[in-house]
């Protein structure tokens, strides 16, 4: 998906009534192999989560303040193919899905950072079925009732 599809996106979003930052373009971004990106991407950001476009694909990257996970919201979102869990300090190591996960484990490292960013990676998807898509994991991480960071209001830059 190109930034010209990321707008129409945001527009959707928009005609929805959700909350969503202008374009921007963001540097020093990781691919899923922990590499440095070298261009910067197109994303914007809603009040749950960051949306970006690389590589021809769309991405939500969710940000949870890591006390507040819970096995409710593992549960949901444990079998999703495109689902994936890493720290917001150590962003470059994987902690869900792993080789010989353990969940007491898991929530062991979580709470070592402040936050838990997940990420979901959605490839070749119109921008209906990705509307669709937004709102089904708003709606997990909302009964989930865990802390979601509006990266509209809290810079985590600082």
């Amino acid at each position: 998906m190109n930034t010209e599809n990321l707008n129409k996106f945001r527009q959707m979003l928009i005609e929805n009534g959700k909350s969503v930052s202008g374009l921007e373009y963001t540097k020093n971004n990781y691919d899923n192999g922990g590499k440095l990106i070298k261009e910067s991407l197109p994303t914007i950001t809603t009040d749950f989560c960051e949306i970006g476009s690389y590589n021809g694909e769309i991405y939500f990257v969710f940000i949870i303040d890591s006390k507040t996970f819970n096995l409710e919201l593992f549960d949901e979102i444990k079998n999703m193919p495109n689902a994936k869990m890493y720290g917001f300090a150590d962003f470059n190591k994987t902690l869900y899905p792993a080789n010989n996960f353990d969940f007491d484990n898991f929530i062991k490292q979580i709470q070592k950072d402040k936050y838990l960013q997940i990420q979901f990676d959605c490839k070749n998807i119109s921008l209906l079925d990705l509307f669709k898509e937004y709102s089904g994991l708003v709606n997990i991480f909302e009964k989930s009732k865990v802390t979601v960071i509006n990266q509209l209001k809290i810079d985590l830059t600082e």
